[in-house]
């Protein structure tokens, strides 16, 4: 799944969603994040969090290994404005409580 164009996403809300990394892509022109989030009834909602350019993160101190498939970790972000369970990522937070933006600051 590819989205690149950021007027797809709501801009004017941030929503967050903590779940279990199933992939981390590490490619150009976006890095992705898959996850799996279980939803109030135990149901595993698929999501996937689109991130910036390889050389922007590089810059944010973001890495290749940064985040692992079974990592606990909560996406912040602009949510896809057709509902689909997409995000433009914002920051996430790690199971130890590190918070990594994913914007260079």
């Amino acid at each position: 799944m590819r989205t690149t164009r950021r007027t797809e996403y709501d801009a004017t809300k941030v929503v967050s969603v903590k779940g279990t990394v199933t992939q981390f892509e590490w490619t150009n022109p976006h890095a992705y994040i898959h996850l799996d989030v279980k939803e109030d009834k135990g149901e595993v909602e698929k999501w996937t969090a689109e991130l910036g350019s390889l050389g922007m993160l590089s810059r944010a101190n973001w890495k290749r290994d940064t985040v692992k498939p079974g990592d606990q970790i909560t996406a912040f972000g602009s949510r896809a404005k057709d509902g689909r369970t997409v995000m433009r990522l914002e920051k996430v937070t790690f199971a130890s409580g590190q918070e990594l933006s994913a914007r260079v600051l």
